[in-house]
């Protein structure tokens, strides 16, 4: 609905405008905090604080113009009852099923690359010295808008991946030769031209019987190459419902393939003269648990509201497939520093805690027989109804090895976490919070108090260079 111009919703612009004069607000007050301490302390004054700028990206007015065709037929095709909600439909439901079309999706990542690159281009002539200085660019995308960042910075990693140094005869290891003796490599390209190497659009396929394939990427008419001109220092998705898609592109199978490599690589560098043998104890490590997927930026953070219906997460992707879902890591809440927990919510997972200890404890011998006899039947049932042998070893292999340990994640980058949640308010209706916490991202006073400790980091680095 931001893109209409006969409703009362704030655009984008706005948005972006309100929240930067809220980060404004409140990096000043901080400052003049600090500058009483330091006068009490007879300390010197700190330096005054950065400015975070905000430019928006506008897409959706620029490819859905009243004059195209497309947007004419649809038009005439509505009908005309229940306007508002048939609006909605139109400005929203109608941009997510554009977008899972080529031609469309590659029309909107060459619209907002080319403005990146042009907002970059000006930012650099009306600010000459931003970049000398220490500054840095980052990524907010908001809904459909963190799928676009998705797929941009998925092309720019294939871009870089391409143009990367691929060793010498010297460094063996880094060879990218057609006479690899490891043969681990599985992974392939849905671009079977010659000249198109493994990009965004890999796909892990595999046996006859098994049609498992995916992307991580867009999937487009043709490869892009023009990409934006730097790296994100950080990345931020709100409402995002980037796991959403990457499940509908299949891209848990070729993360899983990605897994499966390394730890091939890995096997192959343990030194064993008898290939039958175990390796030595002190190569007995653990399996590899996340996938070591990645993409060009500093940190990823994929915030949401728990009760935000187009929000998903995008970590469970990054596990292997047999990892049961009570075993997945529980997403981070959201706090300035990372460790904050409000007392209220902490009194929640302690009531919610002893709630299922309590259920345990209160069932009567006769019921943990029944259930124990039920269990044991659900359990053969499960066994006989297992697709092949490989997802009986992976599940063999990943049960409970992530239930109660400390994961890392190499796409968070910096943060070593993706999925953050907002901590849920003191009297907070699931249902009646749905209807606007997709919308109140830009306003929150927990994402805003973020986005400031995370740009707070660089801040001196950047005045020292004044």
């Amino acid at each position: 609905m931001w893109s209409r111009d006969d409703v009362d919703t704030l655009c984008m612009s706005e948005e972006c405008d309100r929240m930067r004069a809220n980060i404004s607000k409140k990096k000043v007050a901080a400052w003049r905090e600090e500058c009483k301490k330091c006068e009490k302390a007879k300390k010197p004054l700190p330096m005054p604080p950065n400015r975070v700028e905000f430019l928006p990206i506008e897409w959706s007015n620029k490819m859905r113009s009243p004059g195209q065709s497309l947007m004419t037929s649809l038009t005439s095709v509505t009908l005309r009852s229940i306007p508002a909600l048939r609006a909605i439909a139109n400005d929203v439901i109608f941009d997510v099923l554009m977008y899972l079309t080529p031609e469309y999706c590659e029309a909107i990542i060459e619209c907002v690359t080319t403005q990146i690159i042009e907002q970059y281009s000006t930012f650099q002539r009306i600010h000459p010295t931003f970049v000398k200085r220490g500054g840095k660019c980052s990524i907010i995308g908001h809904s459909l808008g963190s799928v676009i960042a998705w797929d941009i910075l998925s092309i720019l990693k294939d871009n870089i991946e391409r143009n990367a140094s691929k060793g010498n005869e010297n460094d063996p290891i880094n060879v990218d030769g057609d006479d690899s003796q490891t043969g681990v490599y599985s992974l392939s390209t849905l671009d079977k031209s010659a000249d198109n190497p493994l990009g965004y659009q890999a796909c892990a396929k595999g046996s006859e019987n098994d049609s498992k394939h995916g992307t991580w990427g867009p999937c487009l008419p043709k490869k892009m190459t023009r990409t934006i001109p730097f790296t994100p220092h950080m990345t931020i998705f709100l409402g995002s419902p980037v796991g959403l898609f990457l499940t509908l592109r299949g891209a848990h199978a070729v993360f899983d393939e990605m897994r499966a490599v390394a730890e091939a690589e890995r096997a192959s560098l343990i030194p064993c003269d008898n290939e039958e043998a175990d390796p030595p104890p002190v190569f007995n490590v653990n399996p590899i648990i996340c996938s070591p997927f990645s993409l060009p930026t500093g940190a990823l953070y994929n915030i949401f509201h728990p009760s935000d219906p187009v929000s998903y997460r995008i970590e469970p992707l990054l596990l292997p497939e047999g990892v049961a879902n009570d075993e997945l890591p529980p997403p981070l809440f959201l706090s300035p520093d990372g460790k904050t927990i409000r007392l209220h919510v902490k009194a929640r997972q302690v009531f919610n805690n002893f709630g299922s200890l309590s259920e345990i404890f209160n069932k009567s011998v006769e019921t943990a027989a029944a259930a124990a006899a039920a269990a044991d039947r659900e359990a053969a049932l499960k066994m006989d109804n297992l697709d092949s042998s490989r997802q009986q070893a992976t599940k063999k292999v990943y049960e409970g090895c992530i239930k109660g340990k400390e994961v890392s994640f190499n796409l968070g980058g910096r943060s070593s976490r993706v999925d953050f949640q907002i901590q849920p308010g003191v009297i907070d209706n699931e249902y009646l919070s749905a209807v606007t916490a997709h919308s109140s991202y830009f306003i929150h006073d927990d994402v805003i108090d973020f986005i400031i400790f995370n740009t707070k980091t660089e801040e001196f680095e950047s005045n020292d260079l004044d």
